[in-house]
This record gives C-alpha cells, structure tokens and sequence, in this order.
C-alpha cells in the first residue's frame, strides 16, 4: 500500500507530454491562499488583486481562452490575451499571460472591486470561472 494520493489531471500536456496542471493547481494555489491568509476565493482576490493592486493572467479550459486583468490605470480592463498556436503544440507555451497585452477587450470596471461581482465569463460568474482556471500570472 503506498501513502501517494491520485491527482486529478485537470489540463493534460498543458506544458508539454506528460507536463500536466493537476486539479489541486486549479484557481489560487497554496501560496496565494497562504499570503492571503485565506481559503476563501473571493478573500484572495480582495487581497492581491483588490489590496495589493496585481494583475492577473489565468488560461479557462472550458473556453481554452487566456485572460487578463490589468490593475494599474482605471478603468480597470478585463480582456482575451493574445495566443499563438504556432509556438507550441501545448496551451502552455502558446500565451505570454502578459496582462498588459491586448487580444480583445472585454470588460471594463471602474471601481476593481466591482470585477468579483460583475464579471461573467461565457455566462459563469467569476468565482466559477476563476476556481477553474489556471492562474499563470499574478504580479
């Protein structure tokens, strides 16, 4: 009997073969949850994005789009991120996640607080969209 856990691939190859995103890598990691001293999604988005002020870059399977949120002027932008699928047969190495990169605009909010709330994503609010993500950029 062995004490290893099965992980569930969430995106398979995302890196390259056998370079998978793992369920447990999905939406904010350990990390993030830990700086913010929360478990609670929403607590860690009111902390790094809202407080902190970071932009954020994550890849949606579920519309196999990247997206950014840029921070930094207002009003806030949410938009696609540009994606070449020629530089790599995997989603991972296809997307800079640079939030300041512009492919399609697709939001704007003044206030970033409103973005929790307001923001839908192939008509699922944010919290179901970010918790089933892959967060690639958070700086």
């Amino acid at each position: 009997m062995t004490n290893d856990i099965q992980r569930k691939i969430a995106i398979k190859d995302y890196y390259g073969k056998g370079k998978h995103v793992y369920q447990d890598e999905m939406g904010f990691r350990r990390k993030m949850r830990d700086e913010a001293r929360s478990e609670v999604a929403r607590e860690v988005f009111r902390y790094h994005v809202e407080e902190v002020g970071l932009n954020l870059g994550f890849y949606y399977p579920l519309t196999d789009t990247f997206y950014g949120i840029l921070t930094e002027m207002r009003p806030v932008k949410v938009k696609t991120l540009p994606r070449d699928r020629r530089r790599s047969d995997f989603v991972g190495w296809q997307c800079d996640c640079d939030p300041h990169d512009e492919d399609q605009l697709i939001a704007t909010f003044e206030n970033i607080a409103d973005v929790w709330d307001g923001l839908k994503i192939d008509g699922k609010d944010f919290e179901e969209v970010i918790n089933n993500s892959y967060i690639v950029a958070l700086n």
